[in-house]
């Protein structure tokens, strides 16, 4: 007696495991990533900083300013009136609630001018952009330069009356 041997029922057996692993990816794409519940909350402002080194030419003389110097505090920076500028924003709380709304408590005129008080936010491009929606549905991203359950570091690009355009970072603290 001569026995046959089917190919059609073994590879649907191995093709059956296939077939429920690709349904759960579908389920999990839709969560949204850890850094949604570091961003939600309330941040302090802690300080506006240089982005990059900066050279201002003033009466002959050209002043270097490193990364990471302070655009509030730095004494230097300050007499060209740029801590003028924006010490009054040291004092904003930005809020990121979890239904993706957001508040800003202070000055926003300048460091954020499209993004305003109020608005929407959520996260984009691979959870690396804090994108603010602002109450007129403006788009204002912001990659995240730093990001930890206690800290937040936005880039910004900001300009500043008199001197130019120049690219910061906002620094906040987590309430």
């Amino acid at each position: 007696m001569k026995k046959t041997f089917s190919v059609l029922p073994w590879m649907a057996f191995l093709t059956l495991p296939l077939f429920f692993i690709s349904c759960k990816k579908d389920k999990a794409s839709n969560a949204k990533s850890e850094k949604y519940q570091i961003v939600e909350g309330t941040w302090k402002q802690t300080d506006i900083v240089l982005g990059v080194p900066v050279s201002i030419p003033a009466g002959g003389n050209t002043y270097d300013f490193p990364a990471g110097t302070s655009v509030i505090t730095d004494p230097y920076l300050n007499a060209f009136g740029v801590s003028d500028l924006f010490s009054p924003t040291q004092d904003n709380v930005y809020t990121f609630s979890d239904n993706g709304a957001y508040t800003i408590q202070g000055v926003t005129d300048l460091i954020l001018p499209v993004a305003g008080n109020t608005g929407t936010w959520n996260l984009d491009v691979y959870d690396a952009v804090l994108k603010l929606v602002s109450a007129n549905s403006t788009n204002d991203p912001h990659w995240i330069n730093g990001i930890s359950s206690d800290s937040l570091s936005l880039s910004m690009i900001v300009e500043i009356p008199g001197l130019g355009t120049a690219p910061l970072n906002l620094i906040l603290r987590k309430q």
